[in-house]
């Protein structure tokens, strides 16, 4: 059922590209309902994007029924006031009033929240299991690659100005993904759009997923750097997730608050994934790309001082975003071959 009304929802009606700008010829509503859509080239990763959405409230429904945890009324209030606003204008302006670059990035916006949400509810609430923490082996695949953290760190201490550039990098992220959808409805790239979001909500719900039966700490507990260090970077910096960590892992009775989620993933490197989605999603874009390039290299290298991850997060978050990639791309051509195939002539009454 719930895969049939979202099928309705972002069906084959909503306008794809700016190319597609020709106006057709108005039909009566009879020929309307029994003349055959031509699908559109991203509709089934659309469909994917808000199935990866449905499934991942699923799971996190569970765990929240599982561990008996309460979800904050207010929070869970404002949260699906926001979807159903979304929902509605993506609805009206899809189907009813025919305004794509609307409606394209209501439905993106409404993906991106359902789909972290979903995520970050797994990724907390998923510590109630207390699997075993996975730090010794993240440490000792460092270690087998060449890299000391233990003496990489100190230097990004020393280094101020660096670490607050870097810190500003990182948390940079998620405003450049909402900066990227504005930019990319509006411009009509709506493949290039759902693309972006497909990618996203798949990476953040498989990492998070990962995390639930892969827990780490992270780098920065693991290794135990001196006070010295962590007073010269920024504040919280490669700890920042260590309260949320505890609370969910150890607390008696938590509850979740919808307004105040944040992820506690350590492998994969899901800022990883952030840097490689975000610059890939501005290719063709001439001075754009070379500016998100350069800063999201910053991203990348802040996922060490600043998010606290070991290198081999990094290493298996580039994989993980490779993969969703992947799948896109195999999304992307069965749309384009259903696209091709000659459509049945329609019936005169």
């Amino acid at each position: 059922m719930a895969v049939a009304m979202f099928s309705q929802l972002v069906g084959p009606s909503r306008i794809a590209s700016s190319a597609d700008t020709e106006v057709a010829p108005q039909a009566s509503p009879r020929t309307a309902a029994s003349a055959p859509r031509t699908p559109q080239p991203h509709q089934r990763v659309e469909r994917g994007s808000w199935l990866i959405g449905i499934a991942a409230s699923g799971f996190a429904g569970f765990l929240l029924w599982k561990f008996q945890i309460d979800v904050e009324p207010e929070s869970l209030a404002l949260f699906s006031g926001l979807m159903g606003f979304l929902l509605a204008v993506d609805i009206v302006y899809g189907r009813w009033r025919s305004a794509p670059v609307l409606s394209n990035l209501a439905a993106a916006v409404a993906v991106f929240f359902w789909s972290a949400a979903a995520a970050a509810t797994i990724s907390l609430v998923g510590l109630r299991y207390k699997f075993p923490l996975i730090d010794d082996s993240l440490a000792e695949a460092d270690r087998l690659i060449g890299i000391d953290l233990p003496s990489i760190i100190p230097w990004f201490a020393n280094h101020p100005w660096l670490t607050e550039l870097l810190a500003a990098a990182y948390c940079s992220s998620f405003v450049q993904i909402t900066a990227l959808f504005v930019l990319l409805a509006a411009t009509r790239r709506f493949d290039k759009l759902w693309q972006l979001v497909f990618v996203f909500a798949l990476t953040i719900v498989a990492s998070t997923m990962f995390s639930v039966f892969w827990p780490a700490k992270g780098a920065f507990v693991y290794f135990d750097h001196p006070l010295a260090i962590l007073k010269a970077l920024p504040e919280h910096a490669g700890n920042y997730h260590l309260a949320k960590f505890e609370y969910f892992r150890n607390a008696a009775a938590p509850e979740l608050s919808l307004s105040n989620l944040q992820g506690v993933v350590t492998l994969p490197s899901f800022h990883t994934c952030l840097a490689l989605m975000t610059f890939f999603a501005t290719i063709g874009t001439r001075w754009l790309f070379g500016i998100t390039l350069i800063w999201n290299l910053l991203v990348l290298v802040s996922t060490i001082p600043i998010g606290g991850h070991y290198v081999i997060d990094l290493t298996c978050g580039a994989l993980l975003w490779l993969a969703a990639m992947k799948v896109e791309a195999m999304l992307g051509r069965s749309s384009m071959a259903m696209r091709a195939m000659p459509m049945p002539a329609a019936v005169s009454a």
